[in-house]
């Protein structure tokens, strides 16, 4: 089967180049919130003067990817708590924001999408984290945030039945089920930003993991971050068609490297590359 591959380099606070309903999949892990500098100003993440600015922001864009989802989609969203320091909060101390919180009540208040799974990034094997307060002594101990949240929301409706032929060759099987969807707690090796020439990549197993459960070969798979690509040439190794929205374009070349683009592709699949100046509405 040929899959298509469209990459857009803009700002997927308006991405006009998607009609309605014609995706069947999101998958994306939004910019850290003053965390990380991916390169490129008016950006969400490092730009953004508040976390409140931040959390707008990143609910236009999945305002956008709800537009084009259709009945019975999936939208996944990687993510981890985010901290606010003393000054940026009101109460001159760390505060916690789980975004998870703030994302459902988001996509509740919509009224045609739903909380539908949740799973857990266990990262304690992988990366060190520490977090001290007032330690040793009390009442201020800090925890530690050694996990991402993997959370799906879901699109109200139904799809149209697919053919048997693309049931089976997107089928689920019992060890992957019981690996994956049973026990939701997962763990794998996080990407290297050095290896990947991105400052904050995600592994590839994130996003086949969520190809795999959440869609058919042939389905549609956007990423509004789309980064260096990962979610994109995860759905083309899966035998599914994808969208990026990305605001960098130098990360073209990351891209292309990535989804192995040869110029033998012509029977494979197809690529497409546009520049968008498509403002946020």
């Amino acid at each position: 089967m040929k899959t298509r591959h469209l990459v857009v380099f803009g700002d997927s606070r308006r991405m006009d180049r998607v009609r309605d309903e014609s995706v069947h999949l999101v998958v994306t892990s939004p910019p850290y919130w003053r965390l990380k500098d991916y390169g490129q100003n008016g950006g969400i993440g490092l730009g953004s003067e508040s976390y409140e600015e931040y959390m707008h922001d990143i609910c236009t864009v999945f305002r956008e990817c709800v537009r084009t989802l259709v009945p019975d989609g999936k939208l996944v969203v990687n993510i981890m708590p985010i901290l606010l320091t003393g000054k940026d909060s009101k109460f001159n101390r760390r505060v916690t924001r789980t975004v998870l919180t703030d994302l459902e009540n988001f996509m509740a208040s919509l009224e045609n999408m739903y909380f539908h799974s949740l799973y857990i990034w266990d990262k304690r094997k992988a990366v060190r984290f520490s977090s001290w307060g007032s330690y040793p002594y009390p009442p201020n101990i800090l925890s530690s945030y050694p996990y991402e949240w993997i959370i799906v929301f879901s699109k109200s409706g139904r799809r149209p039945p697919v053919d048997s032929s693309i049931k089976e060759a997107s089928k689920i099987s019992h060890e992957e089920f019981t690996n994956w969807a049973q026990n939701s707690i997962w763990e794998f090796q996080p990407a290297s930003a050095k290896a990947e020439g991105h400052p904050a990549p995600f592994p590839e197993e994130l996003p086949q993991r969520c190809i795999r459960l959440y869609s058919y070969v042939g389905d549609t798979v956007l990423d509004p971050f789309a980064g260096s690509g990962t979610t994109l040439a995860s759905a083309r190794r899966l035998g599914r068609n994808s969208i990026g929205y990305e605001i960098n374009p130098e990360y073209e070349g990351l891209i292309r490297a990535k989804l192995g683009i040869k110029e033998n592709w012509n029977n494979q699949a197809s690529f497409e590359v546009v520049l968008d100046d498509a403002k946020p509405k």
